[in-house]
């Protein structure tokens, strides 16, 4: 049991970081909450991704896949997806592309570290298993051209949190007590990265404002760009640019639980056996990116890329013309776009190496670019 073991740590060891406790709730080998038997996606697991909505969003997304091969130009074209869940978007995106002439050309690699859910995403991809190919880590790819997309990967990462007491940023660890159970408390910043990355937090953060800092997300793209000679990275997340996440208004961070379809700040109970998640800062993703030889082209809601990728004629093949009220269909697409739903909430960034992005303008970013808020 994922408690009694944390439990244990701290009581032998000390206090110790939320990362730690975050990074043991999701990812333990034994007991995480992505590493046990329990599948945690889809209606009747404890939240939905937009693949899970219907076919649309993987039709969608295969358009943009589309532009970037056709400025790629490349033999083989590598579509590399890592935190695939069920296997739906590559399921959707396969199905589209298969009416392309490129078809044939496409190699679809999955990285997934995870056995149960390799089993259940090659249930679901039985039929496209000439094009798929599995992998365990970004490492054990060959150094090539690629197009590497995630959907809903960044915000499982670990974080850390750190709160501003009297004038100072300090890290909160998590301690035991035998009667109120797992417990908050502050220490000094555990490492260097830490400390250099609280200098660039705004200097008009009042006292006992709390936030986020995700720096496996520097690591994440770093081990991307070792294996990319060129190529594209899209990443659709929820969060924010630097601005807003550290807007002062914003002082309890951003950190939630899912559970059976509900959302609770309730972190330190049931630890394994629900999902925790923080939005992520797509303006450290883009400048980090930068660091590592990637360019940012565009930056924009989820609504104005899916929109500018012929929404109209994907929702037409898919659908028809006639969309009735309260229907399945017309539920998906407001999922998607509307601002209640998806539309706003997630956002798309494309990174690109090794390629002339002035010369560069993707179908995703026609209606909306707010790179310059980064």
């Amino acid at each position: 049991m994922l408690f009694n073991k944390i439990q244990q740590k701290i009581l032998k060891e000390g206090p110790i970081t939320f990362f730690e406790f975050m990074k043991m709730c999701l990812y333990d080998p034994e007991f995480g909450y992505y590493t046990n038997t329990y599948f945690p996606i889809g209606a009747s697991g404890d939240y939905i991704t937009s693949p899970h909505t219907g076919h649309i969003f993987g039709a969608l997304l295969s358009r943009q896949l589309l532009e970037f091969y056709q400025i790629l130009k490349t033999d083989t074209f590598f579509i590399v997806e890592m935190g695939a869940g069920s296997g739906y978007l590559a399921l959707d995106i396969l199905s589209e592309l298969k009416k392309e002439y490129l078809f044939k050309k496409i190699t679809y690699i999955i990285i997934e570290p995870y056995p149960k859910n390799i089993f259940i995403q090659k249930k679901n991809l039985r039929d496209q298993f000439d094009s798929i190919r599995w992998i365990n880590s970004i490492n054990e790819l060959d150094l090539g051209v690629y197009c590497f997309i995630s959907n809903e990967l960044l915000d499982a990462f670990p974080v850390h949190v750190v709160q501003k007491e009297s004038g100072v940023f300090k890290e909160i660890y998590i301690d035991f007590d035998h009667n109120r159970g797992f417990i908050e408390c502050l220490g000094k910043l555990s490492s260097q990265d830490l400390k250099l990355y609280v200098k660039l937090l705004p200097n008009n953060l009042a006292d006992h404002y709390r936030t986020e800092i995700n720096l496996d997300i520097k690591t994440w793209i770093k081990d991307i760009s070792k294996k990319m000679l060129k190529g594209f990275l899209m990443t659709i997340d929820y969060g924010y640019t630097s601005k807003e996440y550290f807007n002062p208004t914003r002082n309890r961070g951003t950190l939630l639980a899912y559970k059976d379809q509900k959302v609770s700040e309730e972190l330190l109970i049931r630890p394994g056996e629900q999902d925790l998640t923080a939005h992520i800062n797509f303006s450290d993703l883009s400048r980090w990116g930068m660091e590592m030889g990637f360019y940012t082209i565009g930056y924009t809601p989820q609504w104005a890329f899916l929109g500018g990728l012929d929404f109209e004629e994907v929702v037409y093949e898919k659908i028809g013309t006639k969309i009735k009220p309260f229907s399945p269909q017309l539920a998906e697409i407001k999922t998607l776009i509307m601002p209640q739903g998806m539309g706003m909430s997630h956002k798309v960034m494309v990174q690109a190496k090794g390629l002339d992005i002035t010369q560069t303008s993707l179908k995703g970013f026609r209606l909306k670019n707010l790179i310059n808020r980064l």
